[in-house]
């Protein structure tokens, strides 16, 4: 297994046309198939970062890698009008031999019964695209097919755009409707069979039942919300990777909700502030899951272009300063557990007056608010810091980003609010 996987490495930096005969042989020994019939020509069609437009005699795709790979099409028209895309996602193991069927009437891929021997139809399948595999790598690291199975639609096929069916309470559901959007809308109701499963973010319900006193903590830091979003998931690891899919499917799917959960994980994510302390591996490797995904999108992608608010530089300016600001904290509560030593070792040598000017303080300290820290809480931030490999790798991150991106982290107005409620 790793010196098929070596093998493809070598393949992935360039074109298939660059490899010599024994890598070429290695990758059609080992790789899959994917036979599509009756595709219509002029089809946009592709793989990961590989597409083209569908020939006469085009059947298909061979040399895939084994591993999650994204399929797309698009129908397009006489007239050249292209249609919302469709695609899923699909494991393949080595020398697999997958086979679909275009059904005209739906513009859809279909399970096909049909066997084929790939000697047949050799010259009518396409080669992988091996000069995009490392980068088709770095955006998948951490997708399983548990994560597709349970984030894709029921019927495994992804739409830009969701089929709708008709409403069979339209009349009703029209009486009720306000305005004329809501009363075309009325007509129609999502298929939940097609609609992608995504874990479900709502941070008011979240917040049902804290007290009045817990609950501006809560707004400041999404912990809580981090923590409800991992159990559906069930593990980080599977968070990371509904990120990773949830990117996919906008980025080569079109998906625009998939696009909005993405924005939502990537904001719960860094504004957890406990989190950051507690769970440092798994921040280290959400920086660099960030990382090949912005370099995936436009300099000016994340920008509103009616307010022109850039949402990432918002929510991770707000992860910096999480990260920095807890080891700041944690600074100050060694130089006043330090400041707190020095004092008690003072008075222990000036005796009497020593004690004498304790007490004093110590009836000062007595009208200050309860919720002044105790050395307990000090004692806890110590030796619960921000993780110093996570701190650095961090800021060199944001190094690169004001670097690259000229974004600027620093500007803050702090009359603004943190918190993003319509996120939620």
């Amino acid at each position: 297994h790793y010196f098929i996987q070596s093998n493809l490495r070598m393949a992935s930096s360039q074109p298939l046309y660059n490899l010599n005969k024994d890598q070429v042989e290695e990758v059609y020994k080992h790789g899959s198939f994917l036979i599509v019939e009756n595709m219509p020509q002029g089809t946009e069609f592709g793989i990961d970062y590989g597409s083209w437009s569908t020939g006469p005699r085009f059947m298909g795709l061979k040399m895939i890698p084994p591993g999650v790979h994204f399929v797309f099409y698009s129908a397009v028209s006489k007239e050249g009008t292209v249609a919302p895309r469709a695609g899923f996602f699909h494991f393949f193991k080595e020398k697999e031999i997958l086979v679909k069927k275009y059904d005209a009437e739906q513009e859809i891929l279909v399970e096909s019964d049909t066997h084929y021997t790939t000697q047949e139809i050799d010259k009518m399948l396409a080669p992988y695209p091996y000069q995009h595999y490392q980068r088709w790598c770095s955006l998948t690291t951490h997708v399983t097919q548990v994560a597709v199975q349970r984030v894709q639609p029921v019927c495994t096929l992804i739409h830009a755009a969701t089929p709708l069916l008709s409403n069979p309470r339209a009349a009703e559901d029209t009486a009720r409707a306000t305005s004329v959007e809501d009363k075309l809308d009325a007509h129609f109701i999502q298929d939940d069979n097609q609609v992608m499963r995504f874990s479900k973010l709502d941070r008011k319900r979240n917040a049902a039942g804290l007290k009045a006193r817990d609950l501006s903590n809560f707004y400041m830091d999404s912990t809580i919300s981090l923590n409800h979003v991992i159990a559906q998931c069930s593990s980080t690891d599977e968070l990371l990777a509904e990120l990773q899919i949830s990117f996919v499917a906008f980025l080569l799917g079109h998906v625009y909700s998939a696009f909005e959960q993405w924005k939502l994980l990537v904001d719960t994510i860094c504004r957890a502030q406990q989190a950051i302390v507690t769970q440092p591996s798994f921040y280290k490797t959400f920086i660099r899951t960030l990382h090949f995904h912005l370099k995936e999108t436009p300099r000016d992608f994340f920008v509103d272009i009616v307010s022109r608010d850039n949402f990432l530089v918002r929510t991770l300016q707000v992860f910096f300063e999480n990260v920095l600001e807890e080891e700041e904290s944690r600074v100050r509560g060694v130089e006043v557990k330090r400041l707190k030593q020095r004092i008690e070792e003072e008075e222990e040598v000036g005796g009497e007056e020593g004690k004498k000017r304790r007490g004093e303080s110590e009836m000062k300290d007595s009208d200050k608010e309860e919720d002044t820290p105790s050395d307990g809480v000090l004692s806890e931030k110590i030796e619960g810091g921000v993780d110093e490999e996570l701190r650095n790798r961090a800021v060199k991150f944001r190094n690169h980003l004001e670097k690259y991106y000229s974004w600027d982290f620093s500007s803050t107005d702090e009359d603004d609010p943190v918190i993003v409620e319509m996120l939620y």
